[in-house]
């Protein structure tokens, strides 16, 4: 497939869960033991699956507990062919010591590009494999420098990549071509590019310029002169967040994405002759589009609508734009994985699912044209618990403390009868430029399989809901979306959910700065009066922010220039300060869990740190683990493990069966 930009489907990093069930819950009479967190953490599905030519399958998978690239065989042939486990064959191409982060196949499945990097430090390299011998050779290997694959040529020929070898602060432009096993520049303008299709000639290639979430530039460069032609599609005066969808049949107009029209991100047609744009698909102008993307030849276009936080997926026939008929499915998240010829490979995620992967076969649109054909690729190992009695989310709306509509999944425990209050977890996604959408999360089963309730707002700031509300909290804005997240949880009491003090909040990146935050909105709420006792009995920090000024000094340089446009420049410190935690923890009066990685190249573990010294001498004992093998996160199995063992054990005595009043008003 051309391209399709990675869906923010946010589900709670690292949510794991408790190491006891609560209390009220622990007999569960005349049925066998329940499952532990250490099998929840083990479901597993593979990840990115790609059709190779001789009908096996490349994916990513972690049964030794970070992920590596396989590749499965079915036993049969031709159509009938089974990717079941039980009848293929599978073999481990790479053994990363830190995992796989990403591959990408070229369109004649000849050859396959590796990402991957050391330590969780984000510095992904290149290297090249053979599907067949499994054979590396190394494309770009500077342990200093991250690059990533944008697009291939037609022929498999050459791609193009994006780095920062040239420049620690800029993503630069490069085209590798393996007959003469180089690579060439094609862009060193600043900032941080990105190609998304090239013409069949290689003569001309679709870029775009990140500068931030709501002001994304187009562009076609034209690769002989280096010269620029802007297409990105805004208001004369002012700025848009566009993105690529890629050229047209003939390569005389392009598809792209724009939030031109009322702040919501629709599909847009240009000619790039006249410079005409058109909607050509106005039955999806409802919703905003998480993303589209072509399949090689370009003669079918595959789209994602954001409907309320569900992802759902359309197919249709270019260049006419005829719909095509997608299958049947239960609600959730629905993503594309690849298009290549006419078939399109997709995954379904939510609660009851777990990300598995389909092909659907289409048949051009005309008279006695074929129902498309839909065939399983992977299989969930589910350690033995049935994800079919999992409980879907409710989709529920709160009011602001300013009036503004709040949109939530909140999940119940199964056989939770509504009005009856329990201990609840409220998770903030990260970004914030991101959204919480109703795909699958083994921690959140588990917590809702122990009694507990868990809630996703989507505060403001949020994506899938409009330009308008994703830029309600860029710079001076920003705690109104703390109040959002607290507002989370007056409603939870309110609404009969849940009980003061038995709240938690919990987070991880931006979510953490978000975690903590609102625990100290909270007590200021109590302090000056406007309600008697607080809403939340703890917090669960994961590599969150706590000191933005601090972040912004010491997080990678690209990185600082995308995230001064969202919190606030380093030039204006005292307002990076008056919105930073750090500066209130006297406010925290409820215990804490912090987890960070050592090598986080996003947040520095520096701000765990702060936060941990800080409580300790106001004479607060936080639990902190810091991983020393990983950065933004726990990709590991081992330590998601640790981590969850722990921080399960300290919700369940903060707001669960053993919570005890540790702490005073």
């Amino acid at each position: 497939m051309r391209r399709f930009p990675t869906l923010a489907v946010c589900l709670a990093i690292g949510l794991g869960s408790i190491a006891m069930p609560l209390a009220a819950r622990a007999a569960d009479a005349g049925s066998k033991s329940p499952a532990t967190i250490q099998q929840f953490l083990k479901i597993r599905t593979p990840g990115a699956p790609t059709i190779l030519p001789d009908g096996s399958l490349l994916l990513r998978d972690w049964p030794d507990g970070v992920n590596q690239l396989y590749r499965v065989t079915p036993k049969g042939a031709g159509a009938a062919a089974s990717y079941e486990p039980a009848n293929t064959t599978s073999v481990k191409l790479t053994d990363y010591a830190e995992g796989l982060s990403g591959f990408s196949v070229s369109p004649d499945g000849k050859r396959v590009v590796l990402m991957h990097a050391r330590g969780g430090n984000e510095n992904t390299q290149l290297t090249l494999l053979d599907p067949v011998t499994g054979g590396t050779s190394p494309i770009l290997a500077n342990p200093k420098v991250q690059a990533s694959l944008n697009t291939w040529f037609e022929d498999g020929s050459a791609f193009i990549y994006s780095a920062n070898d040239a420049s620690p602060n800029d993503f630069y432009l490069y085209r590798w071509d393996f007959a003469g096993g180089k690579a060439t520049r094609l862009l060193g303008e600043p900032g941080a590019w990105g190609a998304s299709d090239v013409t069949r000639d290689g003569a001309r290639v679709l870029v775009q310029q990140f500068v931030s979430a709501s002001d994304v530039k187009c562009h076609e460069l034209d690769v002989a002169t280096g010269k620029l032609k802007d297409l990105t599609i805004r208001p004369a005066d002012g700025t848009a967040a566009c993105e690529i969808v890629g050229y047209m049949p003939g390569e005389r107009a392009v598809l792209m994405t724009s939030d031109l029209k009322d702040g919501m991100k629709r599909l847009y047609l240009k000619d790039l002759k006249s410079g005409a744009v058109r909607e050509p698909l106005p039955s999806l102008s409802s919703f905003e589009i998480d993303g589209a993307g072509t399949n090689e030849t370009r003669d079918f276009l595959v789209v994602v609508a954001n409907e309320d936080g569900y992802g759902v997926t359309y197919v249709y026939s270019l260049p006419d734009f005829k719909p095509m008929a997608m299958p049947p499915t239960e609600k959730g998240v629905t993503s594309p994985a690849g298009f290549r010829g006419a078939t399109l490979v997709w995954t379904r995620s939510n609660a009851r699912s777990a990300g598995n992967a389909f092909a659907t076969t289409f048949a051009k649109p005309g008279k006695g044209a074929a129902a498309p054909v839909t065939k399983q690729l992977t299989w969930t190992e589910e350690q033995g618990i049935d994800l079919a009695s999992f409980p879907l989310p409710e989709l529920v709306r709160y009011p602001a403390f300013d009036g503004t509509e709040i949109s939530a999944f909140i999940y119940f425990p199964p056989g939770h009868q509504k009005g009856t209050a329990i201990p609840f977890v409220v998770n903030y996604h990260g970004g914030p430029e991101s959204q919480s959408r109703p795909g699958f999360s083994a921690g959140t089963q588990y917590l809702l399989s122990r009694g507990f309730g868990v809630m996703f707002p989507n505060v403001r700031g949020s994506t899938g809901y409009g330009r308008a509300f994703q830029m309600m909290d860029d710079y001076k804005k920003r705690w109104d979306s703390v109040r959002d997240g607290v507002d989370a949880a007056e409603w939870l009491v309110q609404a009969g959910h849940a009980t003061p003090g038995r709240i938690a909040t919990y987070g991880g990146s931006y979510g953490g700065f978000m975690s903590v935050a609102c625990i100290v909105e909270d007590q200021e709420r109590v302090d000056r009066g406007a309600r008697k006792e607080r809403m939340f009995g703890a917090c669960v920090d994961i590599v969150g922010v706590v000191n933005l000024k601090s972040f912004l000094e010491k997080t990678s340089g690209y990185r600082r220039k995308l995230r001064e446009v969202e919190y606030g420049p380093l030039t204006d410190p005292d307002f990076l300060l008056s919105v930073s935690s750090i500066q209130k923890v006297d406010k925290m009066k409820v215990p804490f869990f912090i987890a960070h990685g050592f090598n986080d190249p996003r947040v520095p573990v520096e701000e765990a740190m702060q936060l941990a010294t800080a409580l300790k001498d106001r004479g607060q004992n936080p639990r902190v683990f810091i991983a020393p093998d990983e950065g933004h996160g726990f990709a590991k199995l081992d330590n998601r493990i640790y981590f969850n063992e722990r921080a399960v054990a300290f919700l369940e005595e903060t707001i669960g069966a053993g919570a005890v009043a540790t702490m005073k008003p």
